[in-house]
């Protein structure tokens, strides 16, 4: 597992009590941390880490000290059925009823009884027009690169989207783990793999944003970011499909500041709260009423406001576990490619 990195928010003395977080890098807002400990008199520490499975290790333990933690939703289902979450009674919190209608009572959590939905994005890539000039809404310019873009290409270090971004190319179910399937997926990965560098939250952005690369995979936010350093660049949406991916804020199971931390859910679906979120980490809110509280960039933002035309699904989700071995055989497909 990677090193966490601690950051601590606050200088004072007297606070009430303290909680622990566990997020992902560069993604919650430190005002948004800062504004909680005024108002509810709680310290904030925060421990931050890169991908899903170094997310998921400390839940995995029963004992991770933490109050707080940001997984994705397909990682729901298996700390729900290992007894690591709380069961806090999410649709009972003061706020909840400003998270919009379609993000509410979603599998895996289909009674609102662990998780607050938190942001959703979307996972494709980003193309510089300024080196490729041609139609960019398609996934072959990842899988088949033309002249302009072989070489200058960067993989996003994500398990489960490489996977099923792969599947989606090679026309088979994005939720499928079945051998002849993944074989086809590895053989189209493992060479890519071996060629082309990777990426992860912590240098996607400066990866894209400085020019080195033509087409970079990545998340609609850190799309965002990087084109706001670097206007050439343009986020696209594959007809032949992209993903939808959700957020979720938790309780871990033997949190010790329970209390604080139903105060802290509570306080994230706040329309004021959401927007300070999303205008420090640029992917959409699931709260109503925060248009006024966003950055006018965001407003428009392609890279947000998807065409209507764009191939988005957010009814899928993969039922198998899909998800969970998906990651744990893009680890095997690096540990190949390094052969």
């Amino acid at each position: 597992m990677a090193a966490l990195t601690l950051l601590i928010l606050g200088g004072g003395h007297g606070w009430a009590g303290e909680i622990r977080i566990l997020t992902w890098s560069s993604y919650i807002s430190p005002q948004v941390l800062e504004r909680f400990e005024r108002e509810a008199g709680v310290r904030v520490k925060v421990d931050t880490v890169t991908n899903y499975v170094d997310l998921m290790a400390p839940l995995l333990t029963r004992a991770s000290g933490y109050d707080i933690a940001f997984p994705a939703d397909f990682q729901v289902r298996d700390l729900v059925r290992g007894g690591l979450l709380e069961k806090v009674g999410v649709d009972r919190l003061a706020n909840f009823w400003n998270v919009e209608d379609v993000w509410r009572s979603r599998p895996p959590d289909p009674r609102d009884e662990y998780t607050v939905p938190h942001v959703w994005g979307t996972t494709a890539f980003v193309i510089d027009t300024s080196v490729y000039k041609g139609d960019i809404d398609t996934l072959k310019l990842v899988f088949e690169p033309p002249p302009e873009i072989d070489g200058k290409l960067v993989l996003l270090d994500s398990g489960y989207d490489m996977v099923q971004l792969a599947l989606i190319w090679l026309r088979l179910p994005r939720c499928s783990t079945r051998p002849e399937h993944l074989a086809r997926a590895e053989g189209l990965l493992v060479p890519m793999l071996r060629r082309y560098p990777l990426a992860d939250i912590d240098t996607i952005v400066e990866e894209l944003a400085n020019g080195r690369y033509a087409l970079g995979v990545a998340w609609n936010g850190d799309a965002l970011k990087a084109r706001l350093k670097r206007p050439s660049l343009k986020f696209a949406h594959p007809r032949e499909g992209s993903l939808v991916w959700t957020d979720v804020i938790v309780v871990p199971k033997g949190a010790p500041n329970r209390a604080d931390a139903l105060k802290f859910l509570s306080f994230m679906m706040r329309p004021d709260i959401a927007g300070m979120e999303s205008n420090y980490n640029l992917y959409a809110t699931v709260i109503k009423g925060v248009d006024r509280y966003l950055d006018r960039h965001l407003l428009n933002a392609p890279e947000i406001v998807a065409p209507i035309s764009s191939t988005l699904d957010f009814y899928t989700f993969c039922d198998n576990n899909a998800e969970t071995q998906q990651e744990n055989f893009w680890k095997v497909l690096k540990d190949k490619a390094r052969q």
